[in-house]
């Protein structure tokens, strides 16, 4: 199981891994922390496709009914491996909390720095690439022997100002990586160069004023640097999926301490906007409650008539900042609760992995014995789909956890509580020797209800 989808990871980065220059062992390495982090996938589906294989060789051969009819119960016989099973969903909870998260680190810090080993391959047609900072690279098509040539190219530059303020087009270039690998440099024929200018005048900000300079050669160097590390192990920063259970709680109570002061700064904030005065009347306007019953229930009627139109002018101007402001402050805190999720959906699946394990392990022993039939063929196609069913169930509710629909508890653990009444029902099932995959049980009372019809029709 853990080649299969080790073999699925390299499919999926060949174009990454290979003709960079990379040594080898690096590569290897890779590998190894990517068999580490497939392991919560991979080991659910070995158990339950081992377990419909080993009870269904034993009711192929007649051996669970031998040890039926000698006074052995189906659960005496599962107890042993369920058993097992418990030691093995302990071991893949300390597996899940203490090698996942270092084998994650590892892996994905080589992934990077394999990928960025040499960015002009990163550089793709039609696709912005972002690898360099301070940039933004478009080439509309790679041509050449060594794919060095360039047409239709967008240079982004952002080093000195955020946004799209200074880009350079070209019709055609010539990519290069200097002789001692620290620079890339890009050769621009017949371009244009456009900037934003900044304008001192505020009546100048209106009509967006910019610089257009034209050229029929420019050199443009990157400086590679960040990409020539030498150690490619080296990571500065954590994920959420890099820790133990113990170190997310921390985040996440770090995180929490900081989104309550978040609050509490934006309630004084609102607070403080709500409190003014008008000092041309000296009329101190700050709400009072005392004050209430002597003013007016027409609150414009409280103002002289001549700043009636400015203070509904003013109110409506606040109005908009203030539903700006709340809007803008609401997707911040919505990103911060999404931040907090994802911590949250990492704590509880160092759990679930292991429960897992158990619920699957439940659903195939009590298969292996009803469908009698060991080997490759037909275990293997119901443990796929069980699992291909379990897989994309709990990866969809997941994924509402991520988006805030529903509570990481329920959206990590709703999958395997689905599955384990299942489980124990099909245990039951097996242990009465009910055939409940055979199919005339439930076609008979279709075609006692069809006899029926027909009788009376003939009457």
């Amino acid at each position: 199981m853990v080649l299969f989808l080790v073999m699925q990871f390299v499919w999926k980065y060949i174009d990454d891994l290979v003709g960079r220059g990379v040594e080898w062992y690096y590569i290897a390495e890779l590998l190894f922390y990517t068999c580490a982090t497939v392991v919560p996938m991979a080991l659910p589906l070995a158990i339950l496709l081992s377990s419909i294989m080993t009870f269904g060789t034993l009711g192929e051969h007649n051996e669970m009914a031998a040890m039926k009819s000698s006074g052995l119960s189906l659960f005496r016989i599962m107890r042993p491996l369920l058993l097992f099973m418990i030691f093995l969903a302990t071991a893949a909870f300390f597996f899940s909390n203490y090698v996942i998260p270092v084998a994650n680190l590892k892996s994905q810090t080589l992934l990077k720095n394999i990928t960025n080993k040499k960015p002009a391959l990163n550089i793709r047609e039609g696709v912005y690439y972002s690898g360099i900072d301070g940039y933004s690279i478009k080439v509309g098509e790679k041509y050449g022997e060594n794919k060095e040539k360039l047409k239709n190219i967008a240079i982004y530059d952002h080093t000195e100002r955020q946004g799209n303020l200074k880009v350079i087009v070209a019709d055609t270039g010539l990519m290069q990586i200097s002789p001692n690998e620290l620079y890339l440099d890009i050769t621009l024929y017949n371009g244009y160069s456009y900037e934003d200018m900044i304008a001192s005048n505020p009546r100048d900000k209106k009509k967006h004023p910019f610089s257009k300079t034209s050229f029929s050669k420019s050199v443009i160097s990157f400086n590679l640097s960040d990409f020539q590390s030498g150690d490619m192990r080296e990571n500065k920063k954590k994920s959420y999926d890099m820790l133990n259970i113990f170190q997310i709680r921390k985040v996440v109570d770090s995180l929490d301490t900081g989104f309550d002061k978040r609050i509490e700064e934006f309630n004084s904030q609102m607070t403080s906007r709500y409190a003014f005065r008008v000092d041309s009347n000296n009329l101190d306007l700050t709400f009072n409650p005392s004050r209430l019953a002597s003013m007016n229930t027409d609150i414009l009627q409280n103002i002289q008539a001549k700043d009636r139109t400015i203070a509904v002018q003013n109110a409506i101007r606040i109005a908009r900042s203030n539903k700006t402001f709340y809007e803008s402050t609401e997707l911040e805190f919505k990103y911060r609760h999404k931040i907090i999720a994802r911590y949250l959906l990492e704590w509880q699946k160092k759990f679930s992995v292991s429960f897992s394990c158990l619920v699957l392990f439940l659903i195939g022993a009590p298969l292996g014995a009803i469908i009698r039939k060991g080997g490759m063929g037909m275990p293997v196609v119901i443990s796929v789909f069980i699992f291909i069913v379990y897989h994309v169930t709990s990866y969809s509710f997941e994924k509402l956890g991520r988006e805030l629909v529903w509570t990481p508890f329920i959206a990590i653990w709703l999958a395997n509580l689905l599955l384990f009444p299942i489980g124990l029902w099909l245990t039951y099932k097996s242990a009465n020797d009910s055939a409940i995959f055979n199919i005339e049980i439930y076609i008979k009372p279709f075609q006692n209800m069809l006899i029926k019809i027909k009788s009376r029709f003939s009457k």
